[in-house]
């Protein structure tokens, strides 16, 4: 006996079933519009451990490179897509590290008399003689621009991270979008890692100390870095480890050069 068929309401496709072959439009019964299956479909996804986001990051976390890895072989269906989970993480990076994010420079400690070779304090006895508001409410509006800057101009580090991985595999000649893909799963890392370990160590220190902060978090996605390296390019430990080592200081550099970017401008442009 031929089953009906059905019109789907997205498409106007015709299709068999309860699901449209050609968009995955799902053919809705009354069952679906009854309290439990709505109150189902509202906590499904937070419940569900196996879902696609606890999936991916149970494998950003403990399987360094293998989201990349996966990606490129073409097994996507389980996981989030890799601008997914970096806008997640970029939320989380910078509601929880507004003020001390490495991004950008807070007023308290950028209006200072000398920053890194700038003298800074000058110009912005400048800017607030020119605009005759104090310094405090100066600085209010160099947060608030600095960091809505920070935030929307942060993807522009993921190009570079991908070139410095290029660079480390020149002879593997890949497409650049796969470094992409592996600069984008490493960022995302390291910013929710930040978080985590940045509260972590509040709670338990409760005092800021590089040797508490800097130190560890720089390790971790140093170790981290070779371990995704000998994931996805199929590096030697040997190979990895030097690439890694390597490949840590550049990405460091890219991000001071992205900060000053940042905080120099928003200064001029207040």
């Amino acid at each position: 006996m031929n089953e009906p068929r059905h019109s789907c309401p997205s498409c106007d496709n015709q299709f068999v079933g309860r699901y449209c072959n050609q968009c995955g439009e799902k053919l809705l019964e009354e069952k679906d519009f009854q309290l439990t299956s709505i109150f189902e479909q509202a906590i499904g996804p937070i419940t569900n451990l196996d879902s696609k986001f606890f999936r991916t990051l149970k494998a950003l976390f403990f399987q360094p490179g293998l989201l990349t890895a996966k990606y490129i072989q073409g097994i996507r269906v389980p996981y989030m897509k890799p601008f997914q989970i970096f806008i997640i993480a970029n939320i989380f990076f910078f509601i929880f590290l507004s003020e001390i994010d490495i991004f950008r420079t807070p007023s308290k400690w950028f209006f200072t008399a000398h920053y890194d070779g700038v003298n800074v304090l000058e110009q912005v006895r400048e800017i607030i003689a020119a605009k005759e508001i104090s310094q405090a409410e100066l600085a209010v509006l160099y947060d608030a621009k600095s960091s809505n800057l920070a935030k929307g101009f942060i993807f522009l580090l993921l190009p570079i991270i991908a070139l410095i991985a290029l660079l480390l595999h020149w002879k593997q000649k890949l497409a650049f979008g796969k470094h992409i893909i592996f600069s984008i799963h490493y960022f995302a890392f390291v910013l929710i890692f930040a978080v985590l370990w940045t509260e972590i160590v509040d709670v338990v220190v409760q005092e800021f100390h590089n040797l508490y902060y800097v130190v560890p978090i720089q390790l971790i996605i140093t170790i981290y870095l070779v371990i995704a390296f000998r994931r996805v390019y199929k590096d030697s430990w040997w190979q990895a480890s030097w690439k890694g080592l390597l490949g840590i200081p550049f990405i460091g550099i890219a991000i001071q050069v992205y900060r000053m970017s940042i905080n120099i401008w928003t200064l001029n442009h207040l």
